[in-house]
């Protein structure tokens, strides 16, 4: 029931890039035994089957039985060996057996006394330190056809929401499954509201004078496997979510009352606030508020029993120089309201898990906290400081369109983060050529970002060395021409947080356009997008494709060819538009030189199955279109 990791890795930016973030899991701890490493494919569950008890004092006792057979050499490495994690201060685990059935029939008993208790690992990307722990063992002997069987209990013996008790079941992962049984028994008299994903199915439901047990069976499914670009695990995965609050007001009036004593300043940080005195205008204050607080607040996470929902004291955040996502909100706020702004913490769901479901209300959905501002309009801006490549005023991806509680004096409004259209996420391309005889060409290049291009870009500036910066520079470059020669290179705005990241280089590249005779065939614009063709090289969607935001990409091209040399092929200009987008091309001829301009949008947050085949015409067009050539003629 505290923060906790979710992965190292999201899938942040799809299209052109992709960049590692960290997300934050504000979910309750339910106890699951995971192999060491995972693949969908190399096993079969036979039996995932759970029974979770709320007794009359909101203890969760939760027995899990699990019988899985492996399939062949990655299973084996799969289930090598198996941890189960549980709380140290507030979660007690029990292991019953672990057993192997190999297909002979024999039988390997694990021995119980070799489990070894280990700390969590500690990942550098993201380092947060908590009381998670590991009970761990090897699991030798498995073969093709081995059979692996264990069971455990683990208890929460106390919830952090006073009498109150929030949980969900997935349904055996995505591997091929035989049988999977969720069985929940809940107090008489006690309020429950559950929701269902993926289930045809009602619960079997038993009553009797003092219980409710609800048992939800989901028999002989096929593997399930995730899409390209599509949702994870934890959206196609059938689930079960069960909480007893009665309503959003509950679960913030409970935020509230954790953070009402550690959110007012003392003399040393009201001195520092009292720096923004000196902006003229109340957004000047605002940002330079922002700016510090993004860019001065080292992401450490602490989260040590109800530390795991309580921030720490603003005062020591601002002292120590660091914090967790609850910790940045929440000094976020403080210190805006110290320089008269409306500002409130916002607990959210990222894109990586399934989004809040306004009608069931508990805090175990959440994953992060971010800020919001309440505008003059009564709407409100949101912001999220623990990303110190956002510029203000705009969102990481994985906080965009997501359903939001926003607490405000202790109660809970209910809102949705913006989806930014694709204006807002763009690449401005500027390429500036000259052609040679030879086929040969030499290039200067500008390229300006913005948005979660602009994040993407910032993020590896900061995070790279000179050696690997040029490394990526040179990538882009042969990504044009293999055999392209980098002049040189460089970067503006890699520090700014307001203006927009800026790309520099040129390069010559020898034997670039075709020659034939007297002809030479140039591609305009030199850039092609091929990458679009992967994203849809399925025939079908089952998913849909998740960008995770709307984009936009504008190319202005001008080429210079040989005296004596005339144009005499330009492709023809276009103007194609349907559901998903957009792509628009135009060429003219100035003083001989040749001037492309072309502009690509996507609506890509997240493109529906129904839509998929659109997005493929749309792509395939793009991707033909811009693999046309110029074809020139030397007059002499």
């Amino acid at each position: 029931m505290q923060y906790k990791r979710l992965t190292a890795i999201t899938a942040f930016f799809a299209f052109f890039i992709i960049m590692p973030l960290i997300t934050f899991n504000f979910n309750s701890v339910k106890c699951y035994a995971y192999p060491a490493n995972y693949s969908a494919s190399s096993s079969k569950t036979l039996l995932d089957y759970t029974a979770e008890n709320i007794k009359r004092n909101f203890e969760d006792v939760m027995t899990e039985h699990e019988i899985i057979k492996i399939l062949n050499k990655k299973g084996i490495k799969k289930y090598s060996s198996l941890s189960f994690p549980f709380s140290s201060k507030n979660q007690k685990l029990k292991v019953y057996f672990i057993k192997i059935i190999q297909p002979d029939g024999n039988i390997i008993h694990i021995n119980l006394n070799n489990l070894k208790t280990v700390t969590a690992p500690f990942n550098p990307e993201a380092p947060i330190f908590s009381n998670q722990m590991l009970k761990t063992v090897q699991i030798p002997g498995l073969t093709k056809g081995s059979i692996l069987d264990y069971k455990f209990r683990s208890t929460v013996l106390k919830p952090y929401m006073k009498n109150n008790f929030f949980t969900e079941d997935y349904f055996g992962g995505l591997s091929p499954l035989k049988k999977s049984v969720y069985k929940l028994t809940i107090p008489d008299g006690v309020y429950y509201r559950y929701a269902e994903y993926g289930f045809k199915e009602k619960p079997e439901i038993i009553k009797n004078s003092k219980n409710t047990t609800f048992v939800w069976s989901l028999w002989n499914r096929q593997k399930l496997t995730p899409e390209p670009m599509g949702p994870g695990e934890s959206f196609i995965v059938p689930h079960v979510m069960v909480s007893s609050v009665k309503s959003w007001n509950d679960v913030a009036g409970w935020y509230a009352n954790l953070t009402k004593d550690i959110i007012k300043p003392g003399k040393q940080l009201k001195d520092f606030i009292k720096i923004t005195a000196s902006k003229k205008t109340k957004l000047e204050k605002i940002k330079s508020v922002y700016d510090f607080v993004a860019r001065r607040i080292r992401y450490v996470g602490y989260e040590f029993g109800i530390d795991g929902y309580k921030p720490s004291d603003v005062n020591a955040i601002f002292k120590n120089r660091l914090g967790d996502c609850k910790d940045h909100a929440t000094l976020f706020a403080s210190m805006l309201k110290q320089i008269g702004v409306k500002a409130y913490p916002v607990l959210i769901p990222t894109t990586e898990i399934p989004d809040m479901n306004p009608g069931i209300p508990t805090p175990f959905v959440f994953d992060h906290e971010i800020t919001a501002i309440k505008l003059k309009s009564g709407k409100f801006m949101f912001a999220d400081t623990t990303s110190n490549v956002t510029t203000f005023g705009d969102l990481p991806p994985m906080d965009q369109g997501r359903n939001v509680l926003i607490i405000v004096n202790g109660k809970a409004v209910i809102a949705k983060t913006p989806i930014f259209p694709s204006s807002k996420n763009y690449i401005r391309d500027k390429e500036y050529a000259s052609v040679y005889t030879n086929g040969n060409i030499k290039v200067k290049a500008a390229i300006i970002y913005g948005g979660a291009y602009d994040m993407y870009k910032r993020y590896l500036y900061s995070a790279l060395s000179e050696k690997k910066k040029r490394n990526e520079v040179l990538k882009n470059i042969m990504s044009i021409a293999p055999n392209a020669k980098l002049i040189n290179y460089s970067f503006e705005n890699g520090n700014s947080m307001t203006k927009p990241y800026i790309e520099k280089f040129s390069f010559t590249a020898k034997r670039y356009a075709g020659k034939n005779g007297k002809k030479i065939m140039v591609r305009i614009p030199l850039r092609t997008r091929n990458e679009l063709a992967k994203i849809t090289a399925l025939d079908k969607r089952k998913y849909p494709i998740k960008f995770g935001y709307n984009f936009s990409e504008k190319t202005a091209a001008k080429i210079n060819f040989p005296k004596n040399y005339k144009i005499i092929y330009i492709p023809q200009s276009v103007n194609f538009k349907n559901k998903v987008g957009s792509f628009k091309t135009a060429y003219s001829i100035k003083n001989g030189a040749l001037i492309f301009n072309s502009i690509f949008s996507v609506f890509g947050y997240k493109i529906k199955p129904a839509n998929y085949a659109a997005a493929k015409k749309l792509f395939n067009y793009t991707i033909k279109t811009l693999a046309s050539q110029v074809v020139i003629f030397n007059e002499r």
